[in-house]
């Protein structure tokens, strides 16, 4: 009796071990996925990153307020033609501002991918966190880059605005992406990154 007892206590044990062994795993992704999520947010919303976006969302400002008023600001022109190294910084934050968002992209497709580990799945609330950033910026940085290209030339943004464009698809909804697409088209601007932008 004895003998048939001990292989289903240790097929038993052997359950049990797996079976902790599988929520440790799950609980140390899940911890080490909001350590990512935590570290993207704060590189989009700090340092030198922060530092970028306040010129490019007056500048954004100010692009918009020249096509509401249907007329071109003074200021806005004078700034852009008269001085080539704010035109250059400007570019330049343009840049840092893309460059956050692919590596916000990137963490993002590192936790997504861990929806293959049983009980791990991608962050709603990651997606969250970086929902209004990117819908913002989504209006913002084609006004942006149009007003760079009248004075600077045309800007090679290619990989990181894909980029950029592929993490509008993973967190906008599709109302989202509609909405920023029709604003865009009445001021006869294009996404930024295109075509990764699902919804048409």
């Amino acid at each position: 009796m004895s003998n048939q007892v001990l292989p289903l206590v240790a097929l038993a044990v052997s359950i049990v071990a797996l079976a902790l062994s599988l929520v440790a795993t799950v609980a140390q992704r899940r911890r080490a996925n909001m350590e990512i999520a935590r570290a993207l947010h704060i590189d989009l919303t700090s340092g030198v990153v922060a530092d970028a976006r306040k010129p490019l969302g007056e500048l954004a400002f100010a692009v918009r307020s020249e096509w509401e008023a249907d007329r071109v600001s003074p200021d806005l022109e004078k700034a852009l033609r008269e001085s080539s190294a704010e035109a250059a910084d400007l570019r330049h934050h343009y840049f840092v501002l893309l460059w956050c968002f692919e590596r916000v992209w990137n963490g993002y497709q590192v936790i997504w991918a861990d929806r293959r580990v049983v009980g791990v799945r991608p962050s709603q609330e990651l997606a969250n966190m970086l929902g209004w950033h990117v819908r913002n910026w989504s209006h913002d940085l084609p006004a942006i880059k149009m007003a760079l290209e009248t004075h600077l030339g045309e800007i090679h943004d290619g990989d990181s605005a894909r980029a950029f464009a592929a993490l509008g698809d993973a967190v906008l909804t599709d109302a989202d992406i509609r909405k920023i697409r029709r604003r865009l088209g009445e001021m006869g601007l294009e996404p930024i990154g295109e075509p990764a932008w699902s919804a048409g």
